[in-house]
């Protein structure tokens, strides 16, 4: 069990609760905390043979470091991934619909069985959620962490706000399987149907499905960004002018080269972007 201590402070009568739950369901585990980014990677990729699970007491963030430690494990069994959401958002585990009762969660934790994800992978780094480039990416790239830490989410909002009001227009191209080539001021290219939390982006996502789907934001300007987060806040983001959404096996994204991107939430990398899926599925624990 890897727990990002610096996740969720307010929840750690949680955590203990769900430790608690795991004794009583017989289940024998290992808790090692994380001191610094790269830590839960390690430990995930490291682990031992006789590990069944791998559990992530953490946000998103520190379970895509599992899930890329995880995945470099190459030609090893790949032991399940286990998730206890204690983080911001928590977005992942919304969608994998794990529950939030402690003794519900141990539960499924110590007897539940496994289903297959498909994540993908941005420059060789992976994902379960989604990677970003254009407005958002700046947004994270750009937040102060010790603000986020202080007021959560709302860090994002400020953030946003100010690049908003900036209002700097930037194009990339966008190369989809090979042979589609569009331009869009921001793209976003999902694995999951959820965005930031509650927010869809890309309904017809689906973490257990082999496929993208590349979520265009077409057009650029303050008018039209500003028309595209009322349209995500309200759910009504496809009914946008100039958004679409586009499956997709693989894209390249280019244009303004060193650009920001994130994965998953935290900043990860820059651009020229080559996007596909991971080699094989990555069991997880869920309902």
């Amino acid at each position: 069990m890897i727990h990002n201590p610096t996740a969720g402070r307010r929840q750690r009568r949680h955590l203990a609760a769900v430790l608690s739950g795991l004794e009583r369901e017989g289940a024998e585990f290992r808790l090692q905390e994380t001191a610094c980014a790269g830590d839960a990677e390690r430990a995930a990729r490291d682990c031992g043979l006789d590990m069944d699970a791998v559990v992530v007491a953490g946000g998103d963030g520190t379970i895509n470091e599992a899930i890329n430690g995880l995945m470099a494990r190459e030609q090893l069994p790949l032991p399940a991934l286990g998730i206890i959401p204690i983080g911001t958002t928590n977005v992942l585990s919304r969608d994998l619909r794990i529950p939030r009762r402690a003794d519900v969660l141990a539960r499924l934790l110590a007897h539940g069985k496994t289903q297959d994800i498909h994540v993908g992978c941005a420059n060789g780094r992976y994902f379960s959620l989604m990677c970003g480039v254009g407005m958002d990416a700046h947004v994270v790239n750009r937040t102060s962490l010790r603000l986020k830490k202080m007021i959560g989410k709302l860090a994002y909002v400020l953030q946003g706000l100010r690049e908003l009001v900036a209002g700097v227009s930037r194009r990339y191209r966008v190369e989809i399987d090979g042979s589609k080539v569009v331009e869009a001021s921001s793209v976003i290219v999902a694995k999951s149907r959820f965005y930031g939390g509650e927010f869809q982006l890309a309904p017809q996502a689906a973490i257990g499905k082999p496929e993208l789907q590349v979520c265009l934001f077409l057009r650029d300007g303050r008018l039209s960004t500003l028309l595209y987060i009322i349209g995500m806040g309200t759910g009504h983001l496809d009914r946008m002018p100039g958004y679409r959404t586009v499956p997709a096996k693989t894209v390249r994204i280019t244009g303004h080269d060193g650009d920001p991107a994130q994965l998953d939430g935290d900043s990860r990398g820059c651009l020229p972007l080559d996007i596909s899926l991971g080699e094989r599925p990555l069991p997880v624990i869920a309902p």
